[in-house]
Order: C-alpha cells, then sequence, then structure tokens
C-alpha cells in the first residue's frame, strides 16, 4: 500500500503494458494496472517453456489470467512482495483458475488473514467484504528460490514497508514491491512499518553489484543505478 510514502508523495495510477518486453534472457514480461489504487502487477515467463508466475495480483484477477492466456502463458506461481490488500485481492481468483501454488515472506504470513484484510481495507475508508483468507504453498525466507520454468526467482526480504516486505530478484530483473519505487519508497507509518528497517532495506538494494531493471508496485520503472544517483532515501540509507 503506498497512499504516500515518507515525504508524502502520493504516486500517480500506474500504465499497463500488454506488449511483452525481454528485459532477461529468455523472460519476458507483461505488465498490468490494477485494483483501486493502481498496482503493477507482472505477468513473467520463461520463453523456452512458457510457464509463469504472476507477482503481486492485487485485484482484477480474471483479466490477470486471460492477460496469460492471450500469451499462452501457464502460471504455475503467485508470488507476493507483501502482503497488503491492493497487492492481494486477486489472488484467489488466480489461483482457482490456473492451479498455481502461492508464496509470500514468512513475516507477512499475518496480513493473509480475513481479520487483518478487513482491517486494512477499513483504514482506507474502503468496503470490508467477506474474505476467507489465504493459506500460501510456501513461507519464503531471505535467500529462498523458486524455479519457473528455467528462471530461478531469489528473495531478498527487505522490511520496512511491511515486516515481511521483499523483493525478487530474477537475473538482473528486481520486482521491488512497495520496498523501492522510482525516486521514492514504500510508506513507513501502516501497521508493522519501520523507517530505519527500510533504510537498512535500501542500503541493501543499493549494496547489490552492477546495475538491475527495477519494477516496482506503482509508478513508472527504474534501473538500480538510476536510483543509487536519484532516490534521496536510498542516499540518505548510504550517508550520501
Amino acid at each position: 500500500m503506498t497512499a504516500r510514502s515518507p515525504s508524502g508523495w502520493i504516486p500517480p495510477k500506474c500504465a499497463a503494458d500488454r506488449t511483452p518486453r525481454e528485459l532477461e534472457e529468455n523472460m519476458k514480461i507483461l505488465q498490468l494496472c490494477v485494483g483501486m489504487v493502481g498496482t503493477n502487477c507482472y505477468i513473467f515467463y520463461d520463453e523456452n517453456t512458457m510457464e509463469g508466475a504472476v507477482v503481486d495480483p492485487g485485484d482484477n484477477g480474471p483479466a490477470i489470467v486471460n492477460a496469460a492466456k492471450e500469451h499462452g502463458v501457464k502460471i504455475t506461481w503467485v508470488l507476493l512482495t507483501h502482503g497488503h490488500f491492493d497487492h492481494i485481492l486477486g489472488v484467489k481468483d488466480v489461483l482457482r483458475e490456473t492451479g498455481a501454488k502461492l508464496a509470500i515472506h514468512e513475516d507477512d504470513l499475518w496480513m493473509l488473514t480475513p481479520e487483518a484484510l478487513s482491517a486494512s481495507l477499513r483504514r482506507f475508508g474502503l468496503p470490508s467484504t467477506a474474505y476467507e483468507g489465504i493459506k500460501p504453498d510456501i513461507l519464503a525466507k531471505e535467500g529462498t528460490q523458486i524455479q519457473v520454468g528455467g528462471l530461478t526467482v531469489t528473495w531478498l526480504h527487505t522490511p520496512g514497508h511491511t515486516p515481511g516486505s521483499s523483493c525478487l530478484r530474477v537475473g538482473d530483473v528486481l520486482f521491488t514491491g512497495d520496498t523501492l519505487f522510482r525516486h521514492e519508497c514504500g510508506r513507513c507509518d501502516l501497521e508493522g512499518g519501520d523507517f530505519s528497517l527500510m533504510l537498512k532495506s535500501l542500503k541493501r538494494l543499493h549494496d547489490l553489484p552492477g546495475d538491475m531493471h527495477v519494477l516496482p508496485g506503482h509508478e513508472g520503472a527504474s534501473t538500480l543505478e538510476e536510483e543509487r544517483r536519484m532516490n534521496p532515501y536510498m542516499r540518505q540509507a548510504v550517508g550520501k
């Protein structure tokens, strides 16, 4: 959830891009804009096996499934960067239609309960409908790896926005959820948020070797090198 970052910045709505992009060898990526606050939902897949994963199906589950079908992608995993409602409301539809497995960091498991979701929706003045909760197949930890066809997804635990917030690395592509935005970071004033942990997470990302494509949970894409230069929170995290 990103109504505002620590600076009070409110990101604009996201933009869908259903033209597959190849940012990593043998890996194609689709981007959809889903939900009531405009969340970036990504479908990435192995071009050779056509097996794919959905990152953060925040809502509009049927549209996500249809987008995968349009490109001949078999969804085998749903991967969550964290547990806020705007990243998970489409999970059940996607799981039901695809038979995919679900993974989230273990420290955000509590956010998948009906009580936590209802409280989160009410906090933002949104309808709190009946919700059964979600049971993950894998509770990820730092360094957990998941295979999507021939692509390896590695879990980087980056708490701060939520206790279990994580970035998902596939080669030189980094799905950053609400940890790192273009020139911003996620808010830390919601339940489980911690700005001191956010700064540690941003320093960790800063210190990753080389450059990477940064695909955030809201707003536009960036690169790690651009964020090292232009992101005031990342610069604060490393003492610049």
